[in-house]
């Protein structure tokens, strides 16, 4: 299995994939390898890449909302969940009005809720590109809810700098949580990280840590690289990133994936 993160690994800047990217991940699967798109989006906020990487199936799988989920694509059926529960979600939503940064909420059904009035315009931007519907509740109403794959500060970078401060370490000892972006700060359930998704969908498939490689470049995919057996970071991946790496290729824009793909996987 090749598990691969999307935004800074398998697209590059202008967020399109490749000439030899999409040849290389076509030709791995033909091979009967599974190659599982990894990221902090929700199934439909990959649709497309899905569709041109020939993806979408029965038989083929993604890892969405950074861990908290994985699916079948053809389908959209959860092949597991870790959730945050309504009152785990509720608190977190409380704790950000008294911190007074700005939050928003991600459904396990592609919805996008805030219950500020002030919305922050990184929410608009969000909901947009990853194509998930933004509604507002009333915070007195938010336990009535699900339970959620993520809980989000959505604030200008230094507001989030100076809240993390603030916040008292408890409200988030027993949740995973990462700096996604400077301007997202994601709260998540334990367990629901990509080291961890990466491992439980390979369980699933049949398959050992040593059969699963994983391709990435930024915090959020740390944990696959501690998980794997194989890591490949990209040429434009961070420090640590590479240092957890077993190797390293070329950077997103000139066809890191593809590259590696080459080499590791249908040259042995």
């Amino acid at each position: 299995m090749v598990a691969i993160d999307i935004d800074g690994t398998l697209v590059n800047d202008h967020k399109q994939i490749g000439e030899k990217t999409k040849a290389a991940i076509k030709q791995v699967r033909k091979q009967g390898v599974y190659v599982v798109l990894c990221t902090g989006r929700p199934l439909s906020g990959v649709k497309d890449y899905l569709e041109e990487l020939a993806l979408v199936g029965e038989d083929n799988y993604a890892i969405t909302f950074n861990g908290a989920k994985a699916q079948v694509t053809g389908t959209g059926k959860a092949i597991f969940e870790n959730l945050l529960s309504p009152e785990q979600v509720a608190h977190l939503d409380q704790v950000s009005h008294e911190l007074q940064i700005r939050g928003q909420i991600v459904m396990p059904n592609s919805e996008v809720i805030t219950t500020f009035k002030n919305i922050s315009p990184y929410t608009v931007l969000d909901a947009f590109y990853t194509k998930m519907p933004l509604y507002y509740c009333e915070p007195e109403k938010l336990a009535t809810h699900s339970a959620a794959a993520k809980y989000m500060w959505v604030d200008e970078p230094e507001v989030i700098t100076a809240k993390l401060k603030d916040l008292d370490p408890e409200v988030i000892a027993d949740k995973y949580t990462v700096l996604s972006a400077p301007w997202f700060f994601e709260i998540m359930h334990s367990k629901a990280h990509k080291g961890a998704a990466v491992l439980e969908l390979g369980k699933y498939l049949g398959l050992t840590k040593d059969q699963i490689m994983v391709l990435g470049d930024e915090n959020n995919d740390l944990t696959m690289f501690e998980a794997a057996g194989f890591g490949v970071a990209m040429g434009n991946a961070n420090d640590q990133i590479k240092e957890l790496a077993s190797a390293v290729t070329a950077d997103n824009d000139h066809d890191g994936v593809g590259v590696a793909l080459e080499k590791y996987v249908l040259k042995n």
